[in-house]
């Protein structure tokens, strides 16, 4: 499949232009998309005159170009997957919840974790890295772009809407962006494309062989995506895309960290205090999307053998959804793990030696009733003598 976009051809750079011109611009020519394409495209309006995007035959993003320039993508790079992440390897998603504050990070190893929105101020007071981000709000770039600039400059890979990375563009030089991206979509609105209903993705899911699209709602259009290479179900909270996310790259022990949804609309994010913090639809959301769809994902994880648990104590999900595990509990863990598998690996290593070592011991005693000489044992250069004497002492592995 082509390119899916028109590409009015080279842009100037945002910082060059007025900021009341470039406005003035962007609503006319938007008018002139959804006049030229309709409603079903409407959601690629502001895209048009500065991204073009190109498409494998699969339907996928493969590449993507922002005012002439060739972004470079993290799509169709060879992603982690179940196949190269280490055994037991678990995940953490890091949201905005207030129960933040309650963990001591420092106690905690958290091999690979993803942030949404603001985590990233918590490494203002905690040792926490990131390994990937998503962001899906534009509203979270109109309002933090202070915390936006320091995600982009980050050694992480960024998950982003074509739409974000318009409205983050808009607002910095792309020399700025130094993170990896990786363009993911809505399967409701894929970029440059018309808009699809529920039914719709309901049919999709529904030829989908892989099951990798499950959908639970066809009227709300509510799901989940095992594949974000063909887009993700959104529900009104970034933390829900965060772990489709996460379940993509193959991890299969995953805890979800101040995932509070309670009082949102009055409760400051961690970062935030009750005089800067910014609105939220989360209250508006949870009992028709939210809670919903992470009820019946839990499910369908679990039935998968993917294990997810909560660390907000006094998050709004119940324990029917996901348990609840005090952040306590897991300090200490990911070491002990990883000396319990190299202490067992080191006493099965011994074992067959040992066990070897009595068998060419066996042979030097009665070497006629085994049925076996030192003419027919491989590599012997002086019968079982030698044997024993070479493994006795195999160096430990």
């Amino acid at each position: 499949m082509g390119t899916a976009s028109f590409f009015p051809g080279q842009q100037p750079d945002f910082a060059v232009e007025v900021p009341f011109l470039r406005k003035l611009r962007g609503n006319m020519l938007r008018l002139m998309y959804r006049a030229l394409h309709g409603r079903p495209y409407r959601h690629s309006a502001r895209l048009w005159r500065d991204l073009r995007i190109q498409r494998n035959a699969a339907g996928q993003i493969a590449a993507c170009w922002y005012r002439g320039t060739p972004l470079s993508l993290w799509n169709g790079a060879p992603y982690p997957g179940a196949a190269l992440l280490r055994p037991g390897s678990r995940a953490h998603l890091i949201a905005s919840g207030p129960s933040i504050a309650t963990i001591d990070y420092q106690q905690l190893s958290m091999e690979h974790a993803i942030g949404v929105n603001g985590a990233i101020a918590l490494q203002d007071t905690q040792p926490v890295r990131f390994e990937y981000y998503c962001i899906i709000d534009t509203n979270f770039i109109r309002q933090r772009m202070d915390l936006v600039a320091r995600i982009v400059s980050a050694d992480l890979t960024l998950f982003v809407t074509p739409l974000v990375l318009w409205f983050i563009l808009q607002r910095m030089p792309l020399s700025a962006v130094r993170c990896r991206l990786c363009l993911i979509e809505d399967l409701r609105e894929p970029s440059f494309l018309p808009a699809l209903s529920s039914e719709a993705i309901h049919t999709l899911a529904s030829d989908d062989e892989t099951h990798r699209l499950c959908p639970f709602d066809r009227h709300a259009g509510l799901g989940y995506s095992f594949d974000l290479a063909r887009g993700f179900f959104d529900v009104g909270t970034v933390a829900y895309v965060a772990l489709q996310i996460l379940t993509w790259l193959g991890f299969r022990s995953i805890y979800l960290h101040g995932l509070d949804l309670r009082n949102a609309a009055s409760t400051p994010r961690f970062y935030e205090t009750a005089e800067n913090m910014q609105p939220s639809g989360l209250d508006h959301a949870f009992a028709v999307r939210i809670e919903p769809s992470f009820f019946h994902a839990a499910q369908l994880l679990r039935a998968r053998g993917i294990v997810v648990n909560n660390l907000s104590p006094d998050s709004a999900l119940s324990e029917a959804v996901f348990p609840k595990l005090d952040w306590r509990m897991l300090v200490g863990t990911t070491r002990a793990s990883r000396t319990s598998r190299a202490s067992r690996a080191s006493r099965a290593s011994r074992a067959n030696r040992a066990n070897r070592v009595d068998d060419a011991a066996t042979l030097l005693e009665n070497p006629v009733e085994s049925g076996a000489t030192s003419a027919v044992i491989p590599g012997a250069t002086s019968g079982p003598t030698q044997v024993l004497r070479e493994l006795a002492y195999q160096p430990s592995e």
